[in-house]
């Protein structure tokens, strides 16, 4: 496998740590979640480590059965009390780091959590939710009790050697260049996986990646390539593949929101109306990735967005009109120098989205992103950074204006809403918010009413209903600007292996780092050449 913009890797194997650039291809190789939420098959719901769930009868207390006979690597018993470590480690150390569920943030729906036996765990909540299980269980990791609870430091530790319960725990080489991930000789899983090892290899950018591919010493990459027919398909068209799924959450450009002038709503939605979407896509992303509207869910939750007036709203607020974006702004105090936009304070505003020089179509976009920002007045450059250590965790933080993918929970449109407006998914300014992907550092208090009906309601026509009043808080508060879809790179060679994801046998998200998706990819895919995509 191959990534791009990739550091020299180091011996940190932290699952916590997104700065780590191998960090989320070992949540899903060593580290398993309890459940998997995929939008495949129209929404499905996998059973990993918890073997099966049960609601009480008032809807209040989820009850998992966890899989029995599951061992560490290390040959220790996986337990009920490593899940109930794991759920509850985010008290471990001040900035919980180890949180994954928002039960130490605020505004939590968790009353408490409870081993029950050996292998049962009870999650009780204050109010019903039916949506936990896909917007906060979903990113749970399981880590081993025995391990973690000694570490004082977690969001510094390196982790240098794994403990875990995932198909890829053994560390059989690792150099500056490369990342060899080999079988856990105690899988519970029979018969899997089926191939040795995974294999991550360093790429400095695109065009390096696709080099591998091309040469046939690297099978997989998620990255964009561009021209993909004829730089990659037609080189092998019996066995090079490539599959761009659509059905996906935006890429947006991302503000941190307590920041003047970026905290003012007038210019994050000033700025949506600047930027010409349709040039971004077919230009900076070889039309692979469909330009959105200002809500970004039409490719991902079509019938979720169903207003007339919302529909009309998101439109505008996307549609390229650099005149309607400027008197936006003039009508909300601020001026013009000559061509220079300045802020109500009197401030000129420049700003540099950072972003990494490898990431081609990502350079491309912004290019042409900027350059519509400066013809209202807005002094934006581009900032390349050599590689992912070196862009993350500014980006993750939102220290410097970047393009982000969304976190999110793919269950349902509550996912994305909950990431960006709800009070429990707030990170506060300045830290890595990767754990929610409320990158921006908002949240509004009426939205987060309608999110807190809208998860104790059981009801579809009543969720639909909700849905519609937080799409209009979205609009009116524009926390983040979605531009295009993120579409689900993979690039992938059939020549050695089959089994990946693709239009015809879609299981789970392509890309080999979306956890928890990547632990299904991992776990499918076997020996054999096949024609076959």
């Amino acid at each position: 496998m191959v990534g791009s913009g990739d550091a020299a890797f180091t011996r940190s194997f932290n699952p916590y740590t997104g700065s780590v650039n191998n960090g989320q291809i070992m949540k899903g190789a060593i580290y398993e979640p309890l459940t998997i939420s995929v939008v495949a098959k129209g929404g499905h719901v996998y059973p990993w480590l918890a073997k099966s769930w049960t609601w009480s009868r008032d809807k209040k207390t989820l009850n998992l059965q966890i899989q029995p006979n599951v061992k560490w690597s290390d040959g220790k018993p996986l337990t009920a009390a490593d899940v109930v470590y794991s759920l509850t480690a985010g008290k471990q150390d001040s900035g919980h780091t180890m949180d994954i569920i928002g039960l130490y943030r605020a505004n939590t729906n968790i009353a408490s959590i409870k081993q029950v036996g050996p292998l049962g765990v009870a999650i009780t909540l204050k109010t019903p939710d039916s949506q936990f299980i896909a917007a906060n269980l979903n990113l749970q990791f399981v880590v081993p009790q025995h391990i973690w609870s000694k570490v004082k430091a977690p969001a510094t530790f390196k982790n240098p050697k794994p403990v875990g319960s995932g198909p890829f725990t053994n560390i059989t080489r690792l150099t500056t260049q490369d990342v060899v991930y080999g079988k856990n000789p105690n899988y519970w899983q029979a018969g899997k996986p089926a191939v040795p090892c995974l294999d991550y290899q360093e790429a400095t950018s695109n065009d390096a990646a696709l080099l591998q591919m091309q040469s046939g010493k690297v099978d997989w990459t998620h990255n964009f390539v561009a021209n993909v027919e004829s730089s990659y398909l037609a080189k092998d068209p019996a066995h090079f593949h490539a599959f761009y799924g659509t059905a996906a959450y935006p890429v947006s450009l991302m503000f941190d929101d307590t920041q003047y002038p970026y905290s003012l709503v007038a210019f994050r939605q000033a700025v949506s109306m600047a930027i010409n979407r349709d040039d971004v896509s077919k230009l900076g992303e070889y039309g692979y990735a469909p330009p959105t509207d200002a809500l970004g869910l039409s490719f991902i939750f079509p019938s979720w967005v169903t207003d007339p007036a919302i529909k009309a709203q998101a439109k505008a607020l996307a549609t390229y009109n650099p005149e309607a974006a400027k008197k936006l702004l003039t009508d909300s105090g601020f001026t013009y120098n000559g061509s220079k936009l300045l802020d109500p304070k009197g401030n000129p505003v420049s700003f540099q989205v950072h972003v990494i020089s490898g990431w081609s179509d990502w350079v491309a976009s912004l290019q042409i992103i900027t350059k519509n920002l400066q013809a209202i007045g807005i002094d934006a450059t581009v900032q390349t950074e050599p590689d992912w250590n070196s862009w993350y965790p500014s980006a993750s933080s939102t220290k410097a204006p970047t393009l982000l993918w969304q976190a999110a929970s793919q269950g349902s449109p509550y996912g994305f809403f909950f990431a960006n407006l709800h009070q429990n998914a707030l990170i506060p300014s300045g830290q890595d918010a990767t754990s929610t992907g409320n990158w921006e550092h908002f949240s509004d208090p009426s939205a987060t009413g309608l999110l807190n009906q809208w998860k104790t309601s059981l009801k579809p026509d009543v969720q639909h209903a909700l849905a519609n009043k937080v799409q209009a808080v979205w609009l009116k508060t524009l926390p983040v600007i979605p531009l295009f879809v993120g579409p689900r790179w993979s690039t992938y060679s059939t020549k050695y292996f089959h089994g990946f994801n693709s239009s015809k046998n879609f299981y789970g998200d392509p890309i080999f780092t979306t956890f928890p998706d990547n632990v299904l990819s991992f776990t499918s895919i076997v020996p054999g050449a096949t024609t076959t995509p």
